[in-house]
């Protein structure tokens, strides 16, 4: 497949990378989300790198964390299919201990 674009966000201590791939039925889209951990020597750790296959049109969601959802990372992603490209929004929370050490959402276009 052929990679339709990566974005990338940074917030103090994290950094973000989404990158957009045609999944294997048609209107379908798997978005992998990387989060990293940045030190302040510039050193990145990937703390998490979770996938999502999701329809054109529909949230899909996915938590890497405890039951009680105060340890984790949570990440939702909406693909549109617009004439010539998809538009794509996404979201990455990161908890630790109940409070929100990251929060981040991205919106892109990015054409085919």
């Amino acid at each position: 497949g052929v990679i339709l674009g990566v974005c990338m966000t940074a917030q103090a201590g994290y950094r973000t990378e989404t990158t957009f791939t045609p999944g294997a039925e048609s209107h379908q889209y798997v978005v992998q989300i990387k989060i990293m951990d940045v030190a302040k020597d510039g050193k990145t750790d990937v703390l998490s790198s979770p996938k999502i296959t999701v329809k054109a049109g529909e949230e899909g969601k996915i938590t890497v964390g405890d039951e009680k959802e105060q340890n984790g990372v949570f990440c939702t992603a909406l693909v549109k299919e617009i004439e010539g490209g998809i538009e794509a929004v996404t979201t990455v929370v990161v908890k630790e201990k109940g409070t929100e050490k990251l929060s981040t959402a991205q919106s892109v276009t990015l054409k085919k």
